[in-house]
């Protein structure tokens, strides 16, 4: 309208001439303005001087009552002002909440917080679910009127419960990596969490043989291996109140072979954990070692460490024991290291494997290798490789598969008695 001076005014008459409004709702359209303040007092705020304004309107020229006349019904503030004016009217009810919304936090406060109190927890966000009707309503008014100053119903929420859990349950609001994530569903009134899985990086050593990273089972039902890493890191999901854990390890070394030197990294991941609260102290006491399994903690990491630490090219140094079916000797030797310095190695998937890895070629570089003649027939190795060669095809050949191999050098059978991983060297 011509009459009434200031954006702000103006577009609140326009919109409230069509649109009842709470103050909560007129005020978060334009929650651009009025630093420091509430929606539900900037929303008043306006309403109270639109009103003013229209007063002093009517009170220069009676023919402007008609500007009162058209919000009357839908502004629900100053009720002298408007009997005065108009008489008794029936106020109408919010066309984007129906004069609920400030019931609406209240209730979901008290269901966010009565669902925190299950877990013990350190941080949390609120989500609150898209295209609610309350959220639809509101994007037509923001829409017909072309409004640019606006904060969503949505937003709004996610503040108020935020602000209220902190206070109320002492937990602190974490955008990036929260432990539990609130869903919230503005039409059903209805509160679910999601708990986001938590993540320990270690490293792991195997002292002995025949160790497998997870519990190994026959079609039986019976253990294959009587021991795995899963075995020493499982005391961590009671400790944590997790439904499962999952182990991510930068790579996997065979069962028969130890695991030395400074280790393998491994990520223990502990899923729908109600107890994130756990220090590290007592992580420490819970990964209680075995004489042949030991676990190395490191610190608490996010999801994005383990697709990480699976994507590192790592390079691998083996200790190997073969056995040779004819006598070897030391210059035969010298001239297999020099033969396989930063050599590529061509590998088919090994005959062991085929049963569940696809069977296609890999190439893998060898770059240098050091022996030692136990006796003529008895072979110390270390190879230091790529990672993801296969290194006991390496010594053996797999009847072809692998080329060149030791025993194709060779000219001779040979077979890998023991097998160490003695480092494992990021790249």
């Amino acid at each position: 309208m011509n009459e009434l001076e200031g954006y702000i005014v103006s577009k609140s008459f326009e919109i409230l001439r069509k649109y009842p409004l709470c103050d909560r709702c007129l005020g978060r359209l334009f929650a651009r303005y009025g630093l420091g303040m509430s929606n539900v007092v900037r929303g008043r705020a306006i309403k109270v001087l639109l009103l003013m304004e229209l007063h002093r309107l009517i009170s220069n020229n009676v023919k402007n009552l008609n500007l009162l006349n058209d919000i009357g019904p839908n502004i629900n503030i100053m009720p002298q002002l408007i009997n005065k004016y108009l008489g008794s009217i029936q106020p109408r009810k919010c066309y984007i909440c129906s004069d609920r919304l400030e019931d609406i936090i209240v209730e979901l406060i008290g269901k966010v917080v009565d669902e925190l109190s299950r877990f013990k927890l350190k941080t949390f966000v609120i989500s609150v679910l898209k295209n609610s009707e309350m959220e639809k309503r509101e994007l037509e008014i923001i829409s017909e009127f072309k409004l640019d100053s606006w904060e969503s119903i949505r937003r709004e929420i996610k503040r108020e419960l935020g602000k209220k859990v902190k206070t109320l349950v002492g937990l602190e609001p974490e955008f990036k990596h929260p432990d539990i994530v609130v869903m919230v569903d503005l039409d059903k009134l209805d509160v679910k969490t999601v708990i986001t899985p938590t993540y320990i990086l270690c490293r792991y050593l195997k002292l002995g043989r025949n160790i497998s990273q997870v519990k190994w089972f026959t079609s039986d039902g019976v253990r294959k291996y009587p021991l795995a890493i899963e075995d020493v890191v499982e005391p961590l999901k009671s400790l944590f109140n997790a439904e499962d854990i999952r182990l991510h390890a930068a790579g996997r070394e065979d069962v028969d072979a130890r695991m030395l030197g400074s280790g393998r990294q491994l990520v223990v991941e502990l899923r729908n954990a109600k107890n994130k609260t756990v220090s590290v102290d007592e992580v420490l006491k819970a990964l209680s070692n075995s004489e042949l399994i030991l676990i190395l903690f490191d610190r608490f990491v996010e999801s994005g460490y383990v697709r990480e630490i699976k994507l590192k090219n790592m390079l691998k140094v083996y200790r190997l024991l073969v056995l040779s079916e004819k006598p070897l000797t030391t210059d035969l030797l010298r001239s297999l290291e020099r033969e396989f310095t930063n050599r590529v190695i061509s590998q088919r998937t090994p005959t062991r494997v085929l049963r569940r890895r696809k069977d296609i070629v890999r190439f893998r570089r060898v770059y240098n290798v050091k022996s030692r003649l136990v006796n003529e027939y008895l072979i110390e190795f270390l190879v230091k490789c790529d990672g993801g060669l296969y290194v006991k095809e390496l010594v053996h050949g797999d009847g072809g598969r692998t080329t060149p191999s030791f025993s194709e050098f060779l000219g001779c059978g040979l077979k890998v008695l023991e097998l160490d991983v003695i480092d494992v060297i990021s790249n």
